[in-house]
């Protein structure tokens, strides 16, 4: 076994150190004993002592690097088991680790192979070794091709001959960028390569985990102190893509409310990572969820945001059409196609939820549904009537160049709002009600002030809201700010509520989906308050647009690792922690 080369202090492996940065430094035909004794800190007699002699040395020091290199793409392959695919992406994350690969020790692999009197010495070391891997790496192509049932093809020695050579341009890459080498961008090279050979496992690829290393608190971290998550999540492709794996796509989204599909034949489309659904009104009055996908060709059944089709359902594509339950209605010139059972060829089903009036679907099978995560909000919620509103405005679609949990965590916290929102700390108390819930909900509450601070539409508002009778007396002049984690919040007001729903659109991209309900109630002093409520919250969105894009430029340049949190922001620690609890980062 191989001593290591990071932790071993002998004065031996010190001269093995010394050797392999004297090597990256001054290559081999102008390295002396002087040299690296020198880099060692110690004489040159000390390498005849350890070593007989400084041609020794430089063997040694190969020997090394070659048996840590072999034991650490070991160690890799017995974490993975026996499963092929894991083997692979284990051995491309050890050969792109700083361990194995720092620009140092890379350049000890160049520098024997390229100098013509060095090479008969590589070979008698590595070269079993070498082979060995490359037997290895086809083994493990050979196995993942197998296990398709598809034998010969794609061929496994020309698979593993592009990895291993792909491998070795990085390296190359390495050893001429030395610290700067992006090995996230090489990492996503060769994990592209893998889904290019095996398409059919490219879902197992992105999903595995992610290729950036998770950064840890920083050497002066000190008890007690809540570390947020670190900076380079927040524009990364690959945590991007496990984020819609592990997070998003069995996660419930809002569609729109029951009012919205009142009649039979009503639709509601939505579109969320390329998926494509939407929910109908049938002729029971039942709601029903399904993909938007046409059986026969993959054309979407419905088109636009919403609309109505009474009797059946119709693609425009080819005529196919189905009933509103989803069965297969009819099949335009069926004397086309040989016999088939065209119960087989309906919509594919959705799975859908109505909690408190609002429509939610969720695509893949997750956690609780949402009545058992909201459970710790229902009382509070019951007293709003919330299924009984209908909208008040449109859908509002809002894109912008900010992370998802970027404007989550600017959401879900107030410490930002003395400084960054005038207005609405003009209207509200300074005191917040601060609450995370083991199901993944959020509370954050406040009620306004007796008397506003000087602004004009906190006064205003504040003088023009209606008591509203139904409300117990603590909430007629009460926000609440609920949260369904990931993505899914409602802003809640004495006089209505909106939805606030943000759809990632790539990692530092985000749309931003909104629309708000209330009763219908035509007095002038609802509609002024109604105004001067979005009046103040336009503001905010505004001034919260600012703040997160100044954050999301920090976040991506590369300056900021991670930071600490305060008691004013344990709801957003609580969602940080929830994100740790699903995904692989510290």
């Amino acid at each position: 076994m191989s001593a290591n080369l990071e932790t071993n202090t002998g004065s031996r492996l010190d001269l093995i150190r010394a050797t392999v940065a004297a090597i990256a430094r001054h290559g081999l035909s102008s390295l002396t004993s002087a040299k690296i004794a020198t880099a060692a800190g110690y004489t040159a007699a000390s390498i005849n002592f350890h070593f007989g002699s400084k041609e020794a040395l430089l063997l040694a020091t190969l020997r090394e690097v070659s048996e840590e290199f072999a034991a650490e793409i070991a160690s890799g392959l017995a974490d993975a088991g026996e499963d092929p695919l894991r083997g692979l992406l284990a051995i491309v994350d050890a050969s792109l680790s700083r361990r194995l690969s720092d620009a140092q020790k890379v350049a000890v692999w160049y520098v024997f192979l390229a100098e013509s009197n060095a090479r008969k010495d590589y070979q008698s070391i590595c070269g079993e070794r070498d082979e060995s891997f490359c037997k290895t790496v086809t083994a493990l192509c050979r196995r993942v091709i197998e296990a398709r049932g598809v034998a010969g093809w794609p061929d496994a020695d020309a698979v593993s001959l592009g990895l291993i050579g792909i491998i070795d341009q990085q390296w190359q890459g390495i050893l001429f960028d030395g610290d700067s080498f992006d090995r996230e961008a090489a990492r996503r090279q060769c994990r592209a390569y893998i889904c290019s050979v095996f398409p059919w496992l490219a879902d197992r690829v992105v999903a595995d985990r992610p290729v950036a290393p998770p950064v840890q608190p920083a050497a002066h971290a000190e008890p007690g102190l809540r570390y947020t998550l670190p900076g380079w999540i927040y524009h990364n492709e690959e945590f991007h893509e496990l984020e819609k794996e592990r997070l998003f796509m069995s996660a419930w989204q809002i569609v729109c409310h029951v009012s919205e599909l009142a009649n039979t034949g009503d639709y509601v489309a939505f579109e969320f990572f390329g998926q494509r659904g939407f929910v109908i009104r049938d002729s029971g009055g039942t709601l029903r969820a399904f993909h938007n996908v046409c059986s026969h060709r993959a054309h979407a059944v419905v088109g636009g945001e919403r609309g109505n089709c009474p009797k059946f359902l119709t693609c425009s594509y080819h005529g196919w059409t189905y009933h509103h339950d989803g069965r297969n209605r009819s099949v335009s010139a069926p004397e086309a196609f040989a016999k088939f059972d065209r119960s087989k060829f309906g919509l594919k089903p959705i799975e859908l939820e109505v909690f408190v009036g609002m429509v939610f679907v969720r695509f893949r099978v997750g956690e609780g549904s949402v009545a058992e995560r909201m459970e710790p909000h229902r009382q509070e919620l019951a007293h709003y009537r919330i299924d009984e509103m209908v909208p008040l405005d449109d859908l509002w679609v809002h894109d912008v160049a900010i992370d998802w949990k970027n404007l989550v965590e600017n959401y879900v916290e107030d410490y930002h709002f003395p400084m960054g929102h005038a207005g609405l700390s003009a209207l509200m108390e300074p005191q917040y009600d601060r609450e995370v819930f083991p199901k993944g909900t959020m509370r954050l509450s406040h009620r306004m002030r007796e008397k506003p601070l000087k602004s004009w539409s906190a006064e205003r508002y504040a003088a023009f809201l209606p008591t509203m009778e139904h409300l117990p007396e603590d909430m007629r002049r009460r926000w609440t700010y609920l949260g369904l984690f990931p993505n899914v919040f409602f802003d809640i007001y004495p006089e209505w509520l909106d939805f606030f729903q943000l759809v990632p659109l790539g990692p530092g991209r985000t749309r931003i989906r909104a629309r708000s309900y209330g009763f219908a109630d035509d007095r002038r002093e609802m509609k002024a308050a109604r105004y001067l409520c979005t009046r103040l919250n336009a503001r905010v969105q505004a001034e919260d647009e600012v703040l997160t894009h100044s954050v999301q430029q920090g976040l991506s340049s590369g300056a900021y690792t991670r930071g600490i949190l305060s008691d004013k922001e344990i709801v957003l620690a609580g969602f940080q922690d929830w994100i740790r609890a699903r995904l692989p980062v510290t």
